[in-house]
């Protein structure tokens, strides 16, 4: 069984290029936690379907879980700059 995006366009004998996808941020500070801030963050590699159980109940705080919508296609930084020009981490 596959799981196809339908789209106006659907055709069962053409393989999508749109699939979801768990991005993780490992020791991520936890006022990052917040659901807009982490949908904000992953919208650089696509549409944010939903955080993990254990991100929204902060249960495991030093990894943060989002699901993506996203081109597999497409070429994705391994990470993101979080913070201003002089003080941040990737």
């Amino acid at each position: 069984m596959r799981l196809l995006k339908w789209s106006l366009n659907f055709d069962v004998r053409e393989e999508s290029p749109i699939a979801s996808v768990w991005i993780v941020f490992p020791n991520l500070h936890l006022h990052f936690f917040n659901t807009h801030i982490l949908f904000g963050m992953v919208s650089v590699f696509g549409r944010p379907l939903q955080t993990d159980q254990a991100t929204s109940s902060l249960s495991r705080p030093y990894v943060a879980r989002v699901l993506v919508e996203l081109d597999v296609t497409k070429k994705y930084s391994h990470e993101i700059w979080l913070g201003s020009k002089v003080n941040g981490y990737f």
